[in-house]
């Protein structure tokens, strides 16, 4: 992976989420490009002189964020990053991350270890865009380096698109778990996820495949990675675009909501 970005919520201070995208960037050796995203002005309502300062605000918090670059850049360059961009988008952040995902190999986004967090519509808008996606929750301690990643797979398309999807990572990783969940494969031209791993250079410490239904799918995920004591999680996404639905799958919004690791994601 040679192009990372990451959803910076704030241009002044740098979250968690931005801060394990620069550790990664690092690691391998990547550009790392920050983004922030403003919302597009609208007509504020009330008397017009309130409207014009408000546009004013605006405006120079705008132009504050377009100057953050060199701090960014300053601030990254400590953790061993020395490739930034950074890049100010004005507008809906779900069109703005899907567009900057197609130029990049790799998108880091914010996430919350609650139940429909704060930013779990945006994630789902940029998962199903088809970017690789890792969320990274506010309580995480795992380093950007990844030292044990945890591949979920299932069979699923999803699963074995964020398997190859996380490829580089995995070869850069000391230690690599693979959880199977339902019947293994032998064979018939059907995807093998262990053979796959093998053929592309990735050493699989442990093995471990369950029997299952998708209602204890996120049990299994989240125990297995407490289990091998992984730092990163690697699973394909389900989700669709449905209104008054969630915008990502029972098991993906599950292991999101409670995962305290970062997670890779692949629609």
């Amino acid at each position: 992976m040679r192009d990372i970005v990451v959803h910076s919520p704030g241009y002044r201070t740098w979250h968690g989420s931005v801060r394990y995208a620069a550790q990664l960037a690092a690691s391998m050796r990547a550009t790392l490009t920050g983004l922030f995203i403003a919302p597009r002005g609208g007509a504020t309502p009330g008397p017009a002189k309130l409207a014009a300062e408000m546009a004013a605000y605006a405006q120079d918090e705008l132009h504050q964020a377009m100057l953050a670059g060199r701090d960014f850049a300053a601030w990254a360059s400590q953790l061993g990053v020395t490739d930034t961009c950074w890049q100010v988008a004005i507008g809906q952040a779900s069109d703005a991350l899907a567009t900057i995902g197609d130029w990049h190999d790799l998108l880091v986004l914010q996430g919350n270890a609650s139940p429909g967090f704060r930013y779990e519509r945006l994630v789902g808008e940029a998962v199903r865009s088809g970017a690789p996606c890792i969320v990274v929750p506010e309580a995480n301690h795992a380093p950007g380096p990844v030292m044990h990643a945890m591949v979920a797979w299932n069979g699923s398309a999803a699963s074995s698109r964020a398997l190859h999807a996380a490829l580089p990572l995995l070869r850069g990783a000391k230690v690599v778990s693979l959880l199977q969940q339902g019947a293994v494969h032998d064979g018939g031209g059907m995807p093998d996820a262990l053979a796959h791993l093998r053929a592309h250079g990735v050493p699989v410490a442990a093995i471990e495949t369950v029997a299952g239904t998708d209602e204890d799918a996120s049990d299994q995920v989240l125990a297995y990675a407490s289990d091998t004591r992984a730092d990163l999680i690697v699973m394909g996404a389900s989700g669709r675009r449905r209104p008054g639905e969630r915008p990502l799958g029972s098991t993906t919004s599950a292991v999101l909501a409670r995962s305290r690791l970062p997670v890779l994601l692949k629609h």
